[in-house]
């Protein structure tokens, strides 16, 4: 103790030491501020970058939405348009499909209209009492009481053709002679050209005189 000092005031420290203890205060008082500007300055950043982080997620996830609806609508239009294409083409297929068809039962129609062979001439001679005999050939007969056979028996039969064309070498019909079960003999007869249409009346005589009917066997055009 320095007898020269006021009892009440403190010993100073000098030296080393205490230069040792003035440094660590000054750290420690540098560091305590350090932490507090950092600290102030990560809540100064979060406040002011927070509302702006918040508005780029909001405008990032509007326009995330923006896009995925945007997407959606041109996939659904593409759908759309691609399921209109494929119907319109469908249907022209089918449109083709049908012409096509209509031409061909057009072209039969025709075909056998000039044959002679379509249904529709088939049941307009049904309806006048005749009976088709194959393709164009028609025949129906007549009544007995329209003709008398003579000395041999014999039938009476109509004949025509319905092709267009008619028959120019006319007629070829043939019968046979039937007795029972059997076919006993044959006759038959050549008409003269026929148009379409046109009737000729075939007389057709049992020379055998052992039938007791006849039945056709053969029409066609010479």
């Amino acid at each position: 103790m320095n007898d020269d000092l006021p009892a009440d005031q403190p010993e100073t420290v000098t030296g080393p030491a205490g230069t040792r203890n003035s440094r660590r205060r000054l750290l420690i008082i540098l560091a305590v501020a350090l932490v507090l500007v950092l600290g102030l300055g990560t809540t100064v950043w979060f406040t002011i970058s927070a509302p702006a982080v918040e508005a780029a997620d909001a405008k990032a996830s509007a326009q995330a939405s923006a896009d995925a609806a945007a997407k959606k609508k041109k996939e659904d239009s593409d759908a759309f348009w691609a399921q209109v294409q494929a119907d319109n083409a469908n249907r022209a297929a089918q449109q083709a499909k049908d012409a096509a068809a209509r031409n061909a039962s057009q072209a039969a129609e025709k075909a056998a209209q000039e044959a002679g062979t379509s249904e529709s001439i088939r049941t307009q001679m049904e309806a006048q009492g005749w009976t088709r005999f194959s393709g164009p050939y028609y025949y129906q007969y007549a009544p007995k009481s329209e003709y008398s056979c003579g000395n041999l028996k014999c039938s009476v039969v109509h004949v025509t053709t319905m092709a267009a064309a008619g028959c120019p070498g006319g007629l070829y019909v043939a019968a046979s002679i039937e007795h029972g079960a059997s076919s006993v003999g044959l006759a038959n007869s050549i008409t003269a050209p026929l148009a379409q249409g046109k009737d000729a009346i075939v007389k057709l005589d049992d020379t055998t005189g052992q039938g007791d009917g006849i039945r056709l066997a053969d029409i066609h055009c010479l």
